[in-house]
């Protein structure tokens, strides 16, 4: 190769790293600032008045523990350590730490699949509110999933995965897990509506996947037309961009919403009959 041309692509190269680092800066700090302005506002659970969201505060919030938390841990343990290489098909804004498409098993299982602390919280919110039917959209490696299906009163987990390499590590995970789930995989326009349709009235929906503003709102739009009063959507990182931000005032405006919580990594929203419109900021341990 002459070494013009290796110049060349040298430059490059250093050009699109210098860019990738910036991005995840400027990402970081734009997270950080959401952060500060979030623990301004949010409150504790002296100062919540509603019976419903105290409850989910002392009960949820500020509990811990998870059934099948040890297995699940270990074998998050040992994904970490996996070194097999996994090219994403990402359909969505990429990995939260700017990752190219091509990554270890590793570096998923540390970047980009849902923190212990917050899978855990999904189950016991799970319990707590009695999920049976529950959805999931960006399967990921599936520790979510098993955190999910292991929920109290789960009857069925279904899960959406975009990428068909981590669909088949998710399923074979959930294998190892001994936890009933199912995995399919597909674009989340394509499969989300024929999956509502076929749980009629999910108790709960964990959208996990693409976090970016239009299709986040296509989703929740489709998830309301098939929610009960029971029904509860939940949006990851909702602070994740500022396109997420606006993705999630967009929701609390909705006229299906009723109760939404912002719990920073989480947002949640209730479409409970005869409860007053009210967004709460909690909050998290």
């Amino acid at each position: 190769m002459p070494p013009p041309l290796l110049r060349l692509i040298c430059r490059k190269a250093k050009k699109r790293v210098e860019s990738t680092a910036k991005a995840v800066l400027s990402r970081y700090m734009s997270m950080a600032k959401s952060y500060l302005r979030y623990r301004l506002k949010a409150k504790s659970r002296h100062g919540v008045h509603s019976p419903f969201v105290y409850e989910i505060v002392e009960k949820v919030v500020q509990a811990n523990g998870a059934r099948k938390g040890a297995a699940i841990e270990h074998l998050r343990k040992a994904l970490k350590k996996d070194t097999r290489l996994v090219e994403i098909n990402d359909l969505g804004a990429g990995s939260r730490n700017g990752a190219g498409t091509s990554r270890t098993v590793g570096q998923i299982a540390r970047g980009s699949a849902t923190a212990p602390a917050q899978a855990a919280f999904l189950q016991r919110l799970a319990t707590h509110l009695k999920c049976r039917n529950i959805l999931e959209l960006g399967t990921n490696l599936g520790l979510t999933t098993a955190y999910l299906a292991s929920a109290g009163h789960a009857e069925r987990t279904l899960s959406i995965e975009g990428d068909a390499d981590l669909a088949k590590m998710a399923a074979a995970n959930l294998a190892k897990l001994d936890v009933a789930a199912e995995v399919r995989c597909g674009n989340f326009d394509d499969l989300l509506e024929p999956a509502l349709r076929e749980l009629q009235s999910p108790d709960l929906v964990y959208v996990d996947g693409n976090h970016r503003k239009s299709p986040t709102l296509r989703y929740f739009d489709t998830i309301t037309q098939y929610a009960s009063e029971n029904t509860l959507v939940v949006l990851g990182d909702i602070h994740w961009s500022c396109e997420m931000e606006e993705a999630w005032e967009a929701v609390q405006r909705s006229e299906a919403a009723t109760v939404t919580i912002d719990l920073f990594y989480f947002g949640l929203v209730f479409f409970r009959k005869g409860q007053a419109r009210e967004h709460f900021i909690l909050k998290h341990p």
